[in-house]
């Protein structure tokens, strides 16, 4: 009997281990997810921010009217390309050290000056052929270029990267003004995914010649010790552990540092590309490996459409997106 009740007590107390065990096991087997319980506090917006993104917001979209369906893409010769590079080297020059030559505009371009500190390059109404538009901050400025390259495509991005480039008061923004498969005469289905489809001539992220690719170029080599951000899309199918991807596209950018403020400041889950997810890279990026080649560092950032809808619906999240985003060092 004694026997009987020493066993019983084992069994009982063996059975009360394997429980514990098995538990611990359970709850370390669980992805750790970042809480956002002590968020960056978001960056003071600028005097005056909202006013300038609503006029910048205006301009650019003057500057997109018919980019979907009207407007013919066009490349521009090697001699436009050379003229405009220069144009816009000497409005680096003057943005960023206060003096430049007198170099005219090219034709079919002009220079609008939006206030004392942000001017805009962009086509001549009547002259539009998809060259996109370039907005240059003079004086103090952040070292950033922001790009946007899939405006019409990527939805949503625009808007973040206006507030992004507002908010920051990053040197330069970059936005194309044709829709990505324009120069294919038929429309793409929304987000098709196509990270590695370089097949249309108007998608200025991986067409190997653009006015965007030079503009791209001047930035990297003439605004000084700058790092560029690009603001892309994904649906939310393509990529369903991420809400969000990062990527160096092989430059010298670190998106470690990156990626944690981001989890902090908005308890969303990001991926790092190769090491945690192997798609929406932009390794044939054309500014990634321009970027490359000078050995600049290069961000490659791609939000699912649930976070670019979340971001564009909520100001405060989206303060603390820029300041996670352009504020950890990456």
């Amino acid at each position: 009997m004694k026997r009987t009740r020493i066993a019983i007590l084992v069994f009982a107390l063996a059975g009360g281990a394997a429980l514990v065990i098995w538990w611990l096991l359970r709850a370390t087997a669980r992805p750790a997810r970042v809480p956002p319980a002590t968020p960056p506090v978001p960056a003071e917006i600028p005097p005056d921010s909202a006013e300038s993104i609503s006029r910048l917001r205006r301009e650019i979209e003057q500057l997109r009217q018919g980019g979907k369906s009207r407007v013919v893409y066009r490349v521009g010769s090697g001699e436009e390309l050379d003229h405009y590079r220069r144009w816009v080297d000497a409005q680096l020059h003057l943005a960023t050290r206060g003096a430049g030559s007198e170099t005219p505009a090219p034709t079919g371009f002009r220079l609008l000056q939006l206030d004392n500190a942000v001017s805009l390059l962009a086509e001549e109404q009547d002259q539009k052929r998809g060259a996109g538009v370039v907005v240059l901050r003079r004086g103090a400025a952040q070292p950033w270029v922001i790009e946007v390259p899939h405006s019409f495509f990527d939805e949503g991005t625009l808007e973040i990267g206006l507030n992004a480039f507002a908010w920051s008061q990053a040197r330069a923004l970059l936005v194309n003004t044709v829709h990505r498969y324009r120069s294919r005469n038929s429309d793409a289905p929304d987000e098709a995914d196509s990270d590695e489809d370089g097949a249309a001539a108007s998608d200025v992220a991986h067409a190997e010649a653009s006015f965007f690719l030079t503009t791209h170029a001047a930035c990297v080599d003439g605004a000084g010790d700058v790092g560029v951000v690009q603001l892309h899309g994904f649906s939310d199918a393509s990529a369903p552990g991420a809400d969000l991807v990062l990527s160096a596209a092989g430059s010298n950018a670190d998106p470690t540092p990156v990626e944690r403020a981001l989890e902090r400041a908005l308890g969303i889950r990001v991926a790092v590309y190769p090491t945690e997810i192997k798609k929406l890279g932009g390794t044939k990026n054309q500014q990634a490996r321009y970027s490359i080649a000078r050995a600049r560092p290069f961000l490659h950032v791609e939000m699912s459409r649930s976070l670019r809808k979340r971001l564009n619906n909520d100001p405060d999240q989206l303060r603390r997106f820029v300041t996670a985003l352009l504020g950890s060092d990456g």
